[in-house]
């Protein structure tokens, strides 16, 4: 039932098991994690000579989100912590939304939730149909697609590095 439902919502809970002890796995980290800028300049005009991810790591835990040279406010924030175990370590890594974005696109589906529900009221009382009352509907499809598209576009890419930098297998 959880893989289902984190198929279809943007969350994502990842367990990597590797060989590598947490000093290794913080070190690794280091490697690749620059601490977060308020503004950043990528592209064109901007700097290209940056770490892959960015943001902050603790003793035995890291929040993390991947530099990109676009625009995407569904990137995945990732949250992780290290469990030592007798062969090796335990990664719980975590993928959210941003909570800002959580927020304004849980005003936004309201919105347009509540105007789909009175479209619906609208044609359970009149039998004139027009094609324009469909548009609610499709933006509820749109900004689903648009949500889930942005974040398990970003979310592959890190599972995927993350399980080559921990030299790890996701169980």
């Amino acid at each position: 039932m959880d893989t289902l439902i984190m198929k279809y919502l943007p969350l994502e809970d990842i367990t990597y098991q590797t060989k590598l002890n947490t000093n290794e796995i913080v070190d690794r980290l280091n490697e690749v994690v620059e601490p977060k800028k308020t503004f950043r300049m990528n592209g064109f005009f901007g700097n290209s000579e940056h770490k892959p991810y960015e943001g902050s790591i603790h003793n035995m835990s890291f929040k993390i989100n991947r530099i990109i040279g676009y625009r995407n406010s569904f990137i995945p924030i990732i949250t992780g912590t290290l469990e030592e175990e007798m062969n090796g370590t335990k990664v719980n890594v975590k993928m959210r939304l941003h909570s800002f974005v959580i927020v304004f696109m849980f005003i936004w589906f309201g919105g347009v939730g509540i105007a789909s529900l009175a479209v619906i009221s609208y044609y359970l009382n009149n039998e004139n149909f027009e094609p324009m009352s469909l548009i609610p509907f499709g933006m509820l499809i749109f900004g689903y697609a648009m949500v889930l598209g942005g974040f398990k576009y970003e979310s592959i890419k890190s599972k995927k590095y993350l399980a080559e930098l921990f030299e790890a297998k996701i169980i």
